[in-house]
């Protein structure tokens, strides 16, 4: 079960910013390990973009500049910050900032951003009550 992604090259969709926005985010907390950046890999192949030389190149200060692009675009990409900001069930001050940043620049206010990480929390609470039930745990 998966929130909406992209899957081709739009003419709003910067697949490259993309990635390098969602590394600098898991670059920005050093207790984020294999399973964000693995987060990040498939992404990046779905995309068609070079993974590893993204990584080796976007350091976790990475920057966008000031970007328009379409409402849905910026939220699949602050959705994906805080699906990574968040896996160890701790999205960190230093990852929270770079999120609220990141939106600053994409045009999206901290309430929305505030309201997408309750609906991030909402699916995973979903997902995990599917798994129970697939599993047979319900």
């Amino acid at each position: 079960m998966e929130i909406a992604f992209v899957d081709k090259v739009s003419t709003d969709f910067d697949s490259e910013s993309y990635i390098k926005v969602l590394i600098a985010i898991a670059k920005s907390d050093k207790d984020n390990g294999p399973p964000e950046f693995e987060y990040i890999r498939k992404k990046a192949q779905r995309l068609g973009v070079d993974y590893e030389q993204f990584l080796a190149s976007t350091e976790k200060a990475f920057e966008i500049n000031k970007q328009r692009v379409s409402r849905t675009t910026a939220l699949l990409i602050l959705k994906d910050a805080i699906m990574i900001a968040s896996m160890d069930r701790n999205f960190s001050l230093p990852e929270r900032e770079k999120v609220y940043t990141f939106a600053g620049k994409l045009d999206i206010s901290r309430n929305d951003v505030d309201y997408l990480e309750d609906c991030i929390k909402e699916y995973r609470t979903l997902c995990e009550k599917w798994d129970g039930l697939v599993a047979g745990n319900y």
